[in-house]
């Protein structure tokens, strides 16, 4: 089945689940025209599963993603897609073991905005993920200050553990981020949370955490909830894993690189993408953001991409998180940007290196929450001038 035909046969899958849940808003569950529309379903189902080792489906805001893409939607999966949010779910994984009794259990869910917690059972054929994340009970991180020192300590020896490419311990990075979202959710502002120009001394690790904060901000303005956000944190921190692996002479160059210093320098995606794979409790979407974040939105930066590649959403917000971590930020070989000089030059980024309607989004929502700040802030998170030595 070549693609065009997969997600064909994802969107048929759909649309007979909806029609199954419009026959259960008529007639009762075990009604026969209720049970003719879920035997179609699931005879879709096992056709899908002759293709794919499972199928996952992804709530994102009011789209349905198959592998990390949104699908065209109509009435039908929109209604869909308001079903799965009401009930709570924000992805579904349907199994090669899935039943007749899981999937009947699955539309009353849906239909009834029932209990998710009976589908935890790793033994069922359909796995949901649920609104509350790992880390969502961890203590609120709403400012840098409220980075206890073995906190930050105990991050920057998990950036450390990926140069010598020891195993990588997740919890902590999942607690961290939990901990922002968190304080988010109550409105705290998450500019306060980045860590400030004058208490950066070690920049690839500083920098991944902003970037993960960052990546938070815009999912949560863009209506992203649950374990999609949660991944989305972790892929910012994590975008420049591959890093580690390049010489901190490179990394740190005050000057220029030359050509070979840069094709060392262009090796950290795929580098940071092969170690996150092999990972325990990394998302699979920190895994594709490492590897694309470097191809610009154009498709005109690095690795080189097949005809035909589709760039990541996530990969495409963290290329703007991180742009503009970078321009707000001392570095050995340039002098930090003040806020309005960043936000006009991502403008003209915007469309080529950077997404065009997500920098938009980005730029209002920054401009915003710099409004809120107290006064004073904002200088240290951005200088007032374009040139800042300490």
């Amino acid at each position: 089945m070549n693609r065009d035909n997969l997600i064909q046969a994802v969107l048929d899958a759909l649309h007979s689940l909806a029609q199954t849940l419009s026959m259960v808003s008529l007639y009762s569950l075990d009604h026969p025209h209720v049970h003719t529309f879920k035997t179609n379903f699931m005879k879709s189902i096992r056709l899908l599963h002759g293709e794919l080792p499972e199928l996952s489906i992804i709530v994102f805001n009011n789209d349905l993603l198959f592998e990390g893409k949104p699908l065209a939607g109509d009435l039908s999966l929109k209604r869909l897609c308001k079903s799965f949010n009401k009930a709570g779910v924000e992805h579904v994984t349907f199994k090669p073991g899935v039943t007749d009794t899981d999937i009947s259990e699955f539309i009353s869910l849906l239909h009834n905005c029932g209990d998710l917690s009976v589908f935890k059972n790793d033994n069922r054929g359909l796995k949901l993920g649920m609104v509350n994340i790992p880390g969502a009970d961890s203590e609120m991180i709403a400012s840098y200050n409220d980075l206890t020192q073995d906190r930050l300590q105990g991050l920057q020896n998990l950036y450390n553990a990926m140069s010598t490419r020891e195993p990588l311990d997740s919890k902590q990075l999942m607690s961290l981020v939990g901990g922002f979202i968190a304080a988010f959710r109550n409105e705290c502002n998450p500019l306060m949370a980045l860590i400030p120009i004058r208490k950066m001394d070690e920049y690839t690790f500083t920098h991944s955490v902003n970037v993960g904060i960052l990546n938070i901000a815009q999912g949560m303005s863009l209506g992203i909830s649950g374990e999609l956000l949660n991944d989305l944190g972790m892929a910012g921190m994590l975008h420049d894993a591959g890093k580690m692996f390049v010489d901190m002479a490179i990394i740190q160059k005050p000057g220029m690189l030359t050509d070979e210093e840069f094709e060392m320098m262009k090796t950290h995606p795929v580098r940071g993408a092969q170690y996150l794979m092999g990972q325990e409790g990394i998302p699979k979407l920190a895994v594709i953001t490492a590897f694309e974040h470097h191809m610009r939105y154009d498709l005109h930066g690095y690795p080189a991409t097949p005809s035909g590649w589709s760039l990541n959403l996530c990969s495409q917000m963290t290329m703007i998180s991180d742009t503009f971590d970078a321009l707000r930020t001392k570095r050995v070989y340039k002098d930090p940007w003040d806020l309005p000089k960043i936000c006009g030059h991502m403008l003209t980024l915007a469309g080529g290196q950077l997404n065009r309607d997500l920098t938009y989004n980005f730029i209002k929502l920054i401009t915003e929450m710099g409004q809120d700040l107290p006064p004073g802030q904002m200088d240290d998170l951005m200088p007032a001038k374009e040139c800042y030595c300490e």
